[in-house]
């Protein structure tokens, strides 16, 4: 891979504790593919808590515990607008657990779950029983009652992204909002930039190996979901194709991310101001995401 060119980015940050008008309040928590049939990756599970003037934690600073349990297979957690990390399953146990300290004050207190999902089995035994999404259940402890059970309570679901209805990623519909300065490392964010393409005819990709989670669209056309997961430094030792094969057999790129290039067609490419987008989940390193090209 040759490098082609680095990027000027501009960044518009995701609402992450508003809703709009295609939200609806259920009773409980609900299975994330039966609301959203493939119209997003994402799910926003949201639910709002009343912490009194009495309790002990406002005095002692000591935040209350929340808990959530999730089918997978990842989730971002945020509590009156302010993040408060993210979490995700695996291959062999989707399944995941989220528990941390959060800070709340005296009066209602926002709780938002943002939920996305990765796809499902296509084979198998009853694959089709197989479901994503909080279905928790949805705790927080270290209160004066002791544990309080949210899992039962009214919650606020809204399908997909703000800047998903906006179209932002698309050429159009990248104006329809106020974009700033780069802002690196932040989670949930949309970013943008506009690049020349390469000369001669060499194959094209974007390097995407310093980012988190999230997709990339080139010119409103999608590369593609990446997710640069960093494999085991450990496992690729020696290799002998002796015996029974399995997966953990013959490892190579250990310490490497899942997937760093991903190809972008010279036919979806102008000469000039092609517009680069991407949404990042999980808050990645903007300086490294490079335009490389791939000689013989």
């Amino acid at each position: 891979m040759s490098p082609a060119g680095g990027f000027s980015w501009q960044s518009y940050s995701e609402a992450t504790n508003s809703l709009d008008g295609r939200a609806f309040t259920k009773d409980g928590l609900v299975e994330q593919l039966s609301m959203t049939w493939d119209k997003s990756d994402y799910l926003w599970y949201t639910t709002y808590v009343n912490i009194n003037s009495n309790e002990q934690f406002l005095k002692s600073g000591q935040w209350p515990q929340l808990t959530i349990y999730s089918a997978g297979h990842s989730l971002q957690v945020f509590v009156n607008g302010q993040s408060y990390g993210a979490v995700y399953g695996g291959y062999d146990s989707p399944k995941l657990t989220y528990s941390g300290y959060v800070k709340m004050w005296q009066g209602s207190n926002k709780i938002s779950i943002l939920s996305a999902a990765v796809g499902l089995p296509n084979q198998g035994t009853h694959y089709e029983t197989w479901n994503v999404g909080v279905l928790g259940p949805v705790t927080l402890s270290g209160l004066n009652e002791g544990k309080r059970d949210l899992s039962d309570q009214k919650w606020t679901y809204q399908i997909g992204l703000h800047g998903e209805s906006l179209g932002v990623q698309s050429v159009a519909g990248s104006s329809s909002v106020e974009w700033g300065s780069a802002a690196g490392k932040q989670p949930l964010t949309w970013h943008k930039a506009y690049f020349s393409a390469p000369s001669g005819d060499a194959p094209v990709a974007l390097d995407m190996g310093s980012m988190g989670k999230g997709q990339a669209w080139v010119n409103g056309r999608h590369i593609g979901r990446y997710w640069s997961y960093k494999a085991s430094s450990s496992g690729c030792g020696g290799c002998s194709y002796a015996g029974t094969y399995s997966e953990t057999k013959c490892q190579t790129g250990c310490g490497d991310v899942s997937q760093r290039y991903y190809h972008v067609p010279r036919s979806w490419l102008n000469p000039s101001g092609n517009l680069l987008v991407m949404l990042e989940e999980f808050g990645g390193d903007l300086s490294g995401v490079k335009l490389v090209t791939r000689t013989a």
